[in-house]
């Protein structure tokens, strides 16, 4: 059973200009070009190989229409623009204050 979230090792049978087809489980799926990268991407070849294996993240499922949609960037941070996620806590602060420390610690000592 597949869940959204879930790291998935698909195969890529196609590379299309703004898409990859990918294979897992006997099933079909997508990953868009705008789940690959947030920087500007020329060519997705340089991304990936036809018939090779690659973990991506389940973000859409609909076993019904036997649609599935996937990203490559959300389990790549250096492929983000912005490599931290804001959680909301109870007391909302806490966590910016955190995540704040945490990208100062990492731009003075690399």
């Amino acid at each position: 059973m597949m869940n959204v979230k879930d790291i998935i090792k698909c195969k890529v049978v196609r590379i299309e200009p703004t898409f990859v087809i990918l294979s897992f489980n006997n099933l079909r799926g997508i990953c868009h070009i705008s789940e690959i990268s947030d920087y500007r991407i020329n060519d997705i070849h340089n991304f990936f190989e036809v018939n090779k294996t690659y973990d991506f993240l389940l973000i859409e499922a609909n076993p019904t229409a036997n649609k599935y949609r996937f990203s490559y960037k959300r389990i790549w941070p250096k492929l983000l623009k912005y490599h931290y996620e804001i959680i909301p806590t109870p007391t909302d602060f806490k966590n910016l204050y955190e995540v704040t420390m945490a990208a100062l610690k990492n731009s003075l000592h690399p």
